[in-house]
């Protein structure tokens, strides 16, 4: 009896004292995680300080200050706590401890010492040099405390391990686990990296690595969706938010292999950017919920220790890995028809995203070649002037900018990675139909890239214009083969998706789904009989192309919406998740089509002029609004649908054939080293006038066999001559081209600050993140204030909306003026602080706000009010592409401190054609001045 009493009285002292160790344990982590801030607060100090010392600048001399003063708080918190502790365990944990508080003294010793080094302006006397030294030893020193840290962390799991073995057997320890583990997946990855502070240096970059890791996060995100730990709200819900938080971080590594293109592989800035972005959204989202968890699973008696946060590590990498380019033609795999027969049941939810995950990568490989296709046909319509002179000594370089051409390698990944969850027998001939149309970009990227050594290294000087003309004749022929086979794909996708019995075939949702895609794929009809047409040259009276059915159709979809939309609900044209919009705008739409169908123009034109552009235009408008309403349908399974291409012509016609190039035997290869490049081999082996014609058989690479040969000339089609159709969609709006900047005005020192005397009228959306972590007076707050300041100045042309984004997006206020000061006041004072941030909803309804109340003239513009914490979806991105040229443009100002979210909201606003400023309450209110004054009255 008297050792069961001592028993008793042990297990009570022990759970008597659980709080208090955990408590304990986790004064430790506080104390890491606050050291790890201010570690990281000096390694981006030193990020931004290195590149000033060797540049010359017109900005005066480089600064430094060191950025930290270090706080003893935690550490005297954690050793006092420790008592509560086994003595058989603070022993180890202190020393641990001790060891990271000298490291961290160490690296605060070097920051000080380059910054007492700026103070006494000894660079005047050694041009840096002693700069450079100490940069070099805090980088040891940066090192020493990342594995000091990393000791101290696994001495903490081995002491809660100690005194709570039984903790991982609870549905809260196994849940714990589970997020930990994912955790330490992430931060291992992270470790193969480092900063390059010379990131002009190309010092490579793994993309295997990179796809290794997507692969493990996305089965890993599988693998946490199928758990459902029995656990209490809110703890339940963090285990939830970790799941988006781990979707997040994979949309930020998708993104980063994708943007690692010809234009990235010249420098270290994207695998320095990609980095800290990581960065950013390890701590800021997988650590931030993991502690949460452990806070909220404490109510409910779980006694966890937090997760500690990950900081940089930089180095200076000097030595250049050459990139070499090789042009070989792309490996293709002969179709194999696909019939599938009926199936007897639905399809599931992951059978569904399996099969729109092809849609998707189709329309992302449409997007670049729309994008490349520009391009090519900017330099082919420049080609013809080097044609016919003799010396190029003063007509400079050609231009070729293809820096934004990517290759969806991870929507490709996504797409084979989820096809197991269909049939194989449908799986494999799909994905390799995928696989032929990504080849084919790869091919395309590694012409383009020849091109630009070719133009910007002047090449054709020497070999006149024939090796030009050969690749863009190539390319021209490989826009064509991909156009046939993006289509073939598209419809043995639909026939798998049509194979299968519809889920819920008496839904509304799905009722009026398919009368919007009968409807649409009678405008596909159409204009395929239009773009037959136009790619036979014309021949022939214009065909009477018949549009009664369309008419008929649309007429159907507009008489029965209200019977087809039965229990759906209608938010209103101001929600961008309103249903009833794109179901509305379709027809609206298709009529278009139809009146430019019947009777189909002719003539040649360029750009929008061409008669086909303006049936493409509303088509793919058709494809958007088609498209918008099958996202919203979620659970009724709807199939997307493509977008389709104008006429791939490189606008060269039969008559204006190239001079004669020179011709070897050798396979042409490139070797690209950062700016610089050299093309080794001779040209391509052509013959004089074949390279003119779009539809030419040409060889680049290595010899090609018959094979490929007949795939050739199966998939390509004879381009329709001396013809040229612009890509981008129809644009009412004006465009205004500074450089490829927006067009920014400051104002002269005799001029008042808040006049708008002479500017343009304002249609501005103010897109403002009220998650909860924009609840801080320095966030929120000062922007709130700072808009009614700016009313005073405004005139009553001037409109504004707003849009509150965290879950969801609300229009709060719509194209109100300026001078509706009270409606202004009432919007403004209702935001709030709560949720998270969803951007891309965000941006799409801003978008829409801005479209629709569009100046003429004006001064449209958004501007993005957040602290950067979401990826950019594909969608969004093509969303703000397009409006960038359509004279809508997207500021941003940032109120986070993060260098991953800083680089990427800076990447955005340049996409979007606007400003971006790091937002503090001193500047906030000159820079919404900057932006209402951003245009000059015409």
């Amino acid at each position: 009896m008297r050792v069961a009493l001592i028993m008793l009285l042990f297990a009570y002292t022990s759970n008597a004292q659980t709080a208090a160790q955990q408590k304990a344990l986790n004064n430790y982590v506080d104390f890491t995680n606050q050291s790890a801030d201010e570690v990281a607060a000096v390694v981006m100090s030193v990020i931004q300080y290195y590149p000033t010392i060797n540049q010359k600048s017109s900005w005066g001399v480089p600064r430094y200050s060191c950025p930290i003063q270090r706080e003893e708080f935690y550490l005297k918190t954690a050793l006092a706590e420790s008592r509560n502790l086994p003595s058989a365990v603070v022993a180890g944990l202190n020393k641990r401890l001790n060891d990271l508080e000298s490291a961290a003294s160490a690296v605060d010793e070097k920051c000080k010492a380059l910054d007492t080094y700026h103070k006494l302006e000894d660079y005047k006397k050694d041009n840096f040099d002693r700069a450079r030294a100490i940069i070099r030893e805090l980088q040891s020193e940066v090192r020493a405390y990342r594995a000091s840290q990393d000791a101290l962390a696994s001495e903490l799991e081995s002491a809660f391990s100690r005194i709570n073995p039984t903790a991982v057997q609870s549905a809260y320890g196994k849940a714990d686990a589970a997020l930990k583990k994912q955790i330490a997946r992430e931060r291992a990855y992270l470790d193969i990296w480092t900063f390059n502070l010379d990131e002009s240096v190309p010092t490579g970059w793994s993309p295997e690595k990179l796809e290794q890791s997507i692969a493990e996060t996305t089965e890993a995100l599988a693998l946490l969706k199928k758990l459902q730990p029995a656990l209490k709200y809110p703890a339940s819900s963090m285990w939830s938010n970790f799941q988006e938080s781990l979707s997040s971080v994979l949309e930020t590594k998708r993104n980063a292999l994708d943007e690692y293109n010809n234009e990235a592989k010249k420098s270290d800035r994207h695998g320095n950017d990609a980095y800290l972005g990581l960065i950013n959204y390890f701590n800021g989202t997988l650590i931030s919920d993991q502690n949460a968890f452990i806070q909220y699973a404490s109510n409910d008696g779980y006694r966890g220790i937090k997760s500690i946060k990950y900081f940089p590590l930089f180095e200076r990498r000097s030595e250049s890995v050459v990139q070499l380019i090789t042009v070989k033609p792309f490996v293709d795999h002969p179709r194999t028809p696909l019939n599938p027969p009926a199936q007897k049941n639905a399809l599931s939810r992951t059978a569904y995203d399996a099969l729109v995950n092809y849609v998707i990568f189709i329309n992302e490989t449409w997007r670049q070649t729309e994008n490349l296709a520009q391009v090519l046909r900017n330099v082919s319509g420049d080609l013809p002037r080097y044609d016919k002179v003799d010396s190029y000594g003063r007509h400079g370089a050609l231009n070729f900018d293809y820096k934004d051409f990517n290759i969806p390698l991870a929507q490709y990944q996504k797409t084979i990675s989820e096809s197991n969850q269909i049939p194989t027998q449908f799986a494999k001939p799909l994905n390799q139909q995928a696989e032929v149309l990504l080849n084919i970009l790869k091919e395309l990227d590694a012409i383009s890239a020849t091109i630009e050594v070719e133009a910007g290294d002047a090449k054709y000087d020497a070999s006149r214009t024939g090796r030009v003309h050969t690749l863009l004749a190539r390319s021209s022929e490989l826009l064509e083969i991909w156009d046939d086979r993006k289509e073939q794909l598209y419809q043995d996708t639909r026939k798998v998706y049509e194979a299968f019995p519809a889920l819920k075939s008496n839904s509304s949702w799905y009722v009026s789904g398919m009368a919007l895609q009968h409807l649409t794929d009678l405008d596909h009809e159409g204009l395929f009989k239009a773009k037959a047409f136009f790619q036979g040259g014309q021949q022939g009276t214009p065909p009477s192309i018949p549009t009664a059915a369309i008419d008929a159709a649309l007429r159907d979809v507009i008489s029965k919406e209200y019977q087809n939309m039965k229990g759906i609900e209608k938010y209103g044209r101001s929600n961008g998740l309103c249903p009833y919009t794109p179901y509305e705008d379709l027809p609206e739409t298709s009529k278009r089509l139809s009146q430019k169908l019947n009777p189909l123009k002719t003539g040649a034109g360029t750009g929008y002029n061409h008669p086909y552009y303006e049936v493409l235009y509303q088509y793919n408008d058709v494809v958007r609004h088609y498209n918008q309403f099958c996202e919203l349908s979620k659970n009724d399974f709807l199939l997307p649908t493509v977008y389709q291409p104008q006429l791939h012509d490189i606008n060269r016609s039969k008559d204006s054939a190239p001079p004669a190039a020179k011709t070897t035997a050798s396979s042409p290869s490139v070797s690209q080293t950062g700016d610089k490049a050299t093309t080794s081999g001779g040209g391509a082996a052509t013959s004089a006038g074949t390279g003119a014609t779009a539809g030419a058989a040409v060889v680049i690479g290595s010899t090609v066999s018959d094979k490929s040969a007949d795939m050739r000339n199966e998939g390509a089609k004879q381009a329709a001559p001396a013809q040229q159709v612009m890509t981008e969609h129809k644009v009412n709006h004006d465009t205004i081209y500074i450089e490829r900047r927006d067009t920014v005005y400051l104002t002269t020192g005799n001029e008042e600050l808040r006049s708008m005397e002479g500017y343009a009228v304002n249609n501005m959306v103010l897109l403002l993140d009220v998650s909860g972590s924009m609840n801080a007076p320095e966030k929120l707050p000062i922007l709130k204030s700072s808009v009614l300041e700016l009313i005073s100045m405004m005139r009553p042309e001037d409109k504004v909306s707003i849009i509150a984004f965290s879950d969801k997006p609300k229009a709060v206020l719509t194209a109100a003026s300026f001078k509706d000061e009270t409606r202004i006041q009432q919007a403004i004072s209702a935001l709030k602080s709560s949720g998270k941030t969803d951007g891309n909803a965000g941006l799409k309804l801003a978008y829409k706000l801005a479209d629709e109340n569009y100046i003429r003239g004006g001064n449209n513009r958004i501007i993005l009010a957040t602290d950067g914490e979401f990826a950019l979806a594909d969608p969004t991105r093509e969303l703000i592409r397009k409006f960038s040229t359509e004279d809508i443009f997207l500021s941003i100002f940032n109120f986070g401190k993060g260098a991953g979210a800083s680089r990427a909201l800076e990447q955005i606003a340049t996409m979007g054609k606007g400003n971006y400023q790091y937002i503090s309450k001193e500047n906030v209110e000159l820079q919404l001045i900057r932006e209402v004054k951003a245009k000059r009255a015409r």
